[in-house]
């Protein structure tokens, strides 16, 4: 017979004690492995082990499930970050703990959202976190506009979800929610670039994405034919310290790549697009009204070299002030 903790591993993390029993554990054998540490009570008749998910822990320890944006990042899905954990519970469950203790009463300083919407017991698949299409729902019917669009954007990125497959989540979802499926796209690579997107929608400006720049790659916009916005969240910094390298250095190359092509990049932080919004659609409303306005007087007088020019059209030089201006002194 394999260890407990491994039986609890594989069934997904949680086990509740009948179950255990029914594999042919004995009490005996349960307080053995929790002497050793090797497992742990969850709350009253749930075990689990200590590499489990903290936040799917904590669910179970209220007496549910993961739900909302808590079940997605438990999924893997970029979502923006909270503070509060959302946990789906039957519409009859009673002695909800508290997260943090099994042994006390849920709190309302819990910092803990319950939605009294999941199913019974006997019908999970998954003990700790409800289906994926459940949490979008949970998020379209509670989270806003730009929460709610950014999560359904990153399934069909990251999941490669259809867009028919996130139109049947749209369906279940409140009359508020269902316009929104016309702003989800799976070309957003982070919730930033879709909180972005929207906001600019707002202020009527139409962003081509994804443009590809020769040498320089896939940029997140681009907002006039020579003005491009990227988005930096935290691995754009020098002192990132993630799984992934920081892409500092990679993202200067490309920035000059693009202002040598005549181009400009605009490249904001998240603190600057969450605090400062009004400051950022300012400076992006002036680049794209510059752009445009250059790219007009070009048209109306075109630049042509000096060699291109006729010899009767180019200036003579002065004998002594060679290229100098009059009343302009020479710098050397």
């Amino acid at each position: 017979m394999e260890s407990v903790e491994r039986s609890i591993r594989r069934a997904g993390w949680f086990l509740r004690r009948r179950d255990l029993l029914r594999l042919g554990y004995s009490d005996a054998m349960l307080r053995s492995a929790l002497e050793r540490k090797r497992i742990f009570r969850v709350r009253h008749g749930w075990y689990s082990v200590p590499a489990a998910p903290e936040s799917a822990v904590r669910a179970v320890r209220v007496g549910g499930r993961l739900t909302g944006l808590s079940a997605l990042e438990a999924y893997g899905i970029p979502v923006p970050r909270r503070s509060t954990l959302h946990v789906a519970v039957p519409i009859n469950a009673c002695r909800l703990r508290r997260p943090s203790n099994r042994h006390q009463r849920l709190d309302v300083a819990d910092d803990t959202a319950i939605y009294w919407s999941d199913r019974p017991r006997a019908d999970h698949r998954d003990s700790w976190r409800v289906p994926v299409e459940d949490a979008l729902l949970v998020v379209l019917e509670h989270e806003s506009r730009e929460v709610a669009v950014a999560c359904a954007s990153a399934l069909m990125r990251r999941r490669k979800w259809t867009r028919n497959r996130v139109a049947r989540v749209f369906d279940r979802a409140p009359a508020r929610a269902r316009c929104w499926l016309a702003l989800v796209s799976a070309l957003d690579d982070s919730h930033g670039e879709t909180f972005v997107r929207l906001w600019m929608l707002d202020a009527g400006i139409v962003a081509e994405q994804q443009p590809y720049v020769a040498g320089a790659g896939h940029l997140d916009f681009r907002l006039a034919p020579n003005v491009y916005l990227e988005v930096d969240g935290a691995q754009h910094d020098p002192n990132w310290t993630g799984e992934t390298e920081s892409s500092y250095e990679r993202d200067h190359d490309r920035d000059a790549i693009v202002a040598a092509q005549g181009g400009t990049t605009l490249r904001y932080t998240y603190r600057q697009l969450y605090g400062n919004w009004a400051g950022c659609l300012a400076a992006i409303e002036r680049s794209i009204a510059d752009d445009l306005e250059l790219i007009a007087r070009r048209a109306r007088d075109p630049i042509v070299p000096r060699a291109a020019r006729p010899r009767s059209q180019r200036k003579r030089r002065r004998s002594g002030a060679s290229g100098a201006r009059k009343g302009v002194s020479p710098p050397f």
